[in-house]
């Protein structure tokens, strides 16, 4: 922030929209001098300085022409024990835009400049009450969808990553430091780069990197939730099942083969896990531009789907078309939901598992590699198996993990990227220092690289460009 320490911001921070309660905080010097000149209090007059941590009855007025805007609680916090460790001062009163957005341009009026996306986070950040990681965890926390999303970010923002890689930096630091001393007294080489200096490389980074990377990606789903991608041929009723584990009306659904032309994503909390679902258009060979376009979409969310969730009509035999979206479908984690149970089935969908099909001579010609577990009598019409499609889901997209406890620590995507080249790295490093004759200038520089990573995720060090990239999807106000 350029003007850290000279701005005073303010924001909005509550939903937009009518409400209880709408809050107007601002942060930074003038913030107590704009309180004073906006704020009344119902009775005698505000002290100055204004009592602190404590809620004050009263008005806030215009200056200007001394109308009355809103009835409201004043709360005044002296830097540095508040939030973004600047003096603050947050406005509550009635919510809707009309009276927030009039506070809001009264603060603006006396100097105040609107907070950028996450600006109150970030001078917590710059400020040293947070730390990058806990930074994140603020906007995670914001956003969480499900109960797994929000232990997990509350883990995160009590400082529990931080704490995982405390001792990881510590002895990168140790060893980095060993390494510069060898490259400033060659003749001591011998004696400063020994191999307890690997072991402790292998032992106490790249051991717990590892196994934090490992856990990580184990519990992805829990904390970043999972994208299912519905497919099947046309009219199978993937949309009719898209919008019955919504619980809504979201994808049109008509008898007419090919009305999804484009793909339409929503989240459901399904079997404990905050699913994004995205409805596709049905695979097959069409004549239609538009048509065609859509299937080739559907591929290609296909292949970025964390499950495929194929949907067959168990009321008709299976189509050629069937047939092919099992084969496209065979080496990617999947479900299948048998549709239409409400009708007499066409087909045994036994003979659709692995013990089965063209194994025992089945007349559906292939083995397409499935389990029992794996497919799912379903009704989108009647209802019918949704409890037991929705935990099906759950429990494949965690791919069986445990769902993590709370204070477990669970990197994000950024984060674990970031890991992931401060692991590599350090091996490279540990490499260098086992070999016969170690080329002291590479180790130090791959040490070095590991630093750099390892700031990306607890902010030290970290370059302004990541900085901005943690900030800039938060929301103005936070």
């Amino acid at each position: 922030m350029m003007n850290f320490e000279r701005d005073t911001i303010a924001a909005i921070s509550t939903a937009a929209g009518p409400g209880g309660i709408g809050i107007v905080r601002l942060s930074g010097p003038k913030a107590w001098e704009v309180g004073r000149t906006l704020f009344r209090p119902a009775k005698g007059a505000l002290p100055d300085p204004p009592p602190t941590r404590r809620l004050i009855y009263g008005h806030i007025h215009d200056p200007a022409s001394g109308e009355v805007v809103d009835e409201a609680l004043a709360a005044f916090f002296k830097a540095p024990r508040t939030y973004s460790t600047e003096d603050t001062l947050e406005l509550q009163g009635h919510a809707g835009p009309a009276v927030t957005q009039r506070v809001l341009a009264l603060c603006l009026a006396q100097g105040c400049r609107l907070a950028q996306p996450g600006e109150f986070t970030r001078r917590a950040y710059l400020g040293g009450r947070l730390d990058l990681s806990q930074a994140e965890a603020v906007a995670q926390l914001i956003a969480a969808a499900s109960q797994s999303e929000a232990r997990l970010a509350l883990g995160a923002l009590e400082g529990g990553l931080a704490r995982e890689l405390a001792p990881v930096r510590e002895t990168l630091l140790n060893v980095a430091a060993a390494v510069e001393a060898a490259l400033d007294f060659p003749d001591e080489v011998a004696d400063i780069i020994t191999p307890e200096l690997a072991q402790r490389l292998e032992r106490e980074v790249a051991s717990p990197l590892a196994k934090l990377l490992e856990q990580s990606q184990r519990r992805r789903v829990f904390r970043e939730g999972a994208v299912v991608v519905l497919c099947g041929r046309p009219n199978v009723g993937k949309s009719s099942l898209f919008n019955r584990l919504l619980g809504e009306r979201r994808a049109i659904v008509t008898a007419r083969p090919g009305t999804t032309r484009d793909a339409i994503e929503e989240a459901a909390l399904l079997g404990g896990v905050v699913c994004r679902l995205v409805d596709t258009a049905g695979l097959t060979d069409s004549s239609d531009e538009v048509e065609a376009l859509g299937v080739e979409l559907a591929k290609g969310r296909l292949g970025l789907a964390d499950l495929a969730l194929l949907v067959l009509d168990q009321s008709l035999p299976l189509t050629p078309e069937d047939r092919a979206a099992l084969d496209a479908t065979k080496d990617l984690p999947r479900l299948v939901a048998l549709n239409k149970s409400d009708q007499p089935a066409a087909w045994d969908a036994s003979e659709l598992c692995s013990n089965q099909g063209s194994n025992r001579g089945s007349n559906l010609g292939s083995d397409w590699g499935l389990e029992q577990d794996r497919l799912l009598s379903v009704s989108a019409k009647q209802g019918q198996g949704m409890d037991e499609l929705s935990a099906a889901l759950g429990r494949a997209v965690s791919g069986g993990a445990a769902e993590p406890k709370p204070g477990e620590v669970v990197a994000g995507t950024r984060q674990r990227e970031a890991l992931g080249r401060c692991l590599e790295t350090v091996q490279r490093a540990a490499e260098g220092l086992n070999g016969p004759d170690p080329e002291i200038e590479l180790v130090s520089l791959d040490l070095n690289q590991a630093l750099i990573a390892l700031g990306e995720v607890d902010g030290q060090g970290a370059p302004d460009q990541v900085i901005d990239a943690v900030f800039e999807n938060f929301c103005v106000g936070k």
